[in-house]
């Protein structure tokens, strides 16, 4: 089946950044049908000037983040280095951010800057009565500091591959 898909319902996440799963079935958000895609998503994204994501981990995707205007700086921390790095992203450059990698996106400009992300496998997202119920995302309120200070452990549980499973079942019943 070919057809468009438009970036028409924004929201804003638990890491507090604007995104639209405009391709992304198991996001009840996007009104796509369950079964469309389940290899990838792909979200639009916004980020305010002087605006920063809140850390955040990707316990089980991974996710391309594609600048289409303005730049991102990303921060980011592997699961097998002591420290985190930084990686400056101009117009039409990528980064890629692999499982267990804590992350966070930072416009220091004053130009809003538009992101897309590409994720795989298929990026699980559960919205119930504007209460997220399973983010595949674990976002953290507490700044890189306070997370290296405990040796770089996580402050919350990382989401199990049996969650996401739940929630997949779950978004099934709800989206067919």
């Amino acid at each position: 089946m070919n057809r468009i898909f438009h970036m028409t319902n924004p929201i804003i996440v638990p890491d507090g950044t604007i995104v639209n799963g405009f391709m992304n079935a198991l996001d009840n958000t996007s009104n796509l049908e369950f079964d469309l895609l389940d290899s990838l998503s792909i979200a639009g994204g916004i980020l305010a000037p002087h605006a920063l994501s809140k850390i955040q981990i990707l316990p089980l995707v991974t996710q391309n983040t594609f600048v289409l205007r303005g730049h991102l700086t990303v921060k980011m921390k592997d699961a097998h280095e002591n420290t985190h790095y930084t990686l400056n992203l101009a117009f039409q450059q990528a980064a890629l951010t692999k499982p267990g990698t804590f992350l966070q996106l930072i416009n220091d400009t004053d130009e809003t800057c538009e992101l897309l992300y590409i994720i795989t496998p298929s990026y699980v997202f559960e919205l119930r009565d504007d209460k997220v119920q399973y983010d595949d995302s674990v976002v953290f309120d507490e700044n890189w500091e306070m997370i290296e200070s405990r040796g770089w452990q996580s402050p919350k549980p990382y989401n199990t591959p049996t969650e996401r499973e739940a929630a997949i079942v779950r978004l099934k019943h709800k989206l067919q």
